[in-house]
């Protein structure tokens, strides 16, 4: 009997080191298949420009994903983040185009923080729940930037600002190159400071953390800040991409967002992730999104398998619950 059950344990210790390998470094694993599976049969995806032109595009997600993964991992969510991402867009466009290129910078980004900062007071303070409390604002700024604009897009083309959304720098999108630094960031902030070990503290168990003396109120109202924060600089990054930016810009985003979060590798119900999957991951999103346009794929098939990739990512929570039931019951 006992050495079935050091068997049992054996294998269960196996097991869960695969689960946290694939945790961390699976999808990165899968984008790397990806992409060699594209240079060998997709036309042109190999080239230069074409490479750079998906790192570009997973960077506008991918910088408000690492908000989003703080958040997720704190055992949260923000549902209003593109609503905000409009927002901020269509303030930075207004300002550049009466002020010039850093006001636009600077008001795109406090916005940002601002409509961040209400979603934690609602949710921390006034005890909200997140999906209420950030699908409410989801509307509200929705609205909002209808009012304030007429239902009309603005534009802004200095060559400075347009350099921000489409430019090259060595070698590498300006976007993209804002992604990594803020991904960075991120991924030292949750690694190496108190506010990280919080976060994933109060994901893991929020009543053991507050009894642990973490102050999870305060901590939540800083977390949808962050989300703020990130969402105001990808809006930035957006609008000087388009060089224009209006209500209803990039509809679903913020489902593409909390996807990129989870498809990384991050627990929708909190307290495990980190920065490495969430960069992976909307890479492997562009890349798909890449590969179809190339393949010629009729837009509507474009987005069913944009639909196939969210059901999926969404699923991998209950996948998870199901093998750690399996190895809790195995040990």
């Amino acid at each position: 009997m006992t050495t079935a059950t050091e068997a049992r344990r054996t294998e269960g210790r196996r097991t869960r080191n695969w689960a946290l390998l694939w945790e961390k470094y699976g999808i990165s694993a899968v984008l790397v298949a990806t992409w060699i599976f594209a240079a060998l049969f997709t036309p042109n995806f190999a080239t230069l420009d074409n490479l750079q032109n998906v790192l570009r595009t997973a960077s506008f997600v991918g910088v408000a994903a690492v908000g989003m993964t703080i958040a997720i991992i704190s055992g949260t969510f923000d549902l209003s983040v593109g609503s905000n991402l409009a927002l901020c867009a269509t303030a930075a466009v207004w300002t550049g185009a009466h002020f010039g290129v850093i006001p636009s910078i600077i008001v795109g980004v406090v916005v940002g923080v601002v409509v961040g900062t209400i979603n934690g007071v609602l949710v921390s303070r006034v005890r909200i729940p997140a999906f209420i409390a950030t699908l409410g604002m989801m509307f509200i700024i929705a609205g909002v930037t209808l009012i304030l604009t007429g239902g009309e897009a603005y534009r802004y083309n200095a060559p400075s600002f347009v350099w921000m959304g489409n430019g090259v720098l060595l070698g590498l999108p300006v976007p993209f190159v804002v992604f990594l630094i803020c991904a960075l960031i991120g991924e030292v902030v949750l690694r190496f400071t108190p506010f990280g070990r919080y976060v994933y503290a109060t994901g893991s168990n929020t009543t053991a953390a507050s009894l642990a003396g973490v102050p999870v109120q305060r901590l939540t109202g800083t977390v949808f800040t962050v989300v703020g924060l990130f969402a105001g600089i990808a809006a930035v990054l957006l609008g000087a991409r388009l060089y224009s930016a209006g209500p209803g810009l990039e509809p679903g985003f913020e489902l593409r967002v909390i996807a990129t979060v989870v498809l990384g590798g991050t627990r929708l119900a909190g307290g495990r992730g980190g920065m490495l999957g969430t960069v992976a991951a909307a890479i492997l999103f562009a890349t798909l999104g890449n590969v179809l346009n190339l393949f010629h794929a009729d837009a509507f098939w474009q987005r069913v398998v944009e639909g196939l990739v969210l059901l999926i990512a969404l699923s991998i929570e209950g996948i998870r619950q199901r093998v750690e039931e399996r190895m809790s019951r195995s040990i």
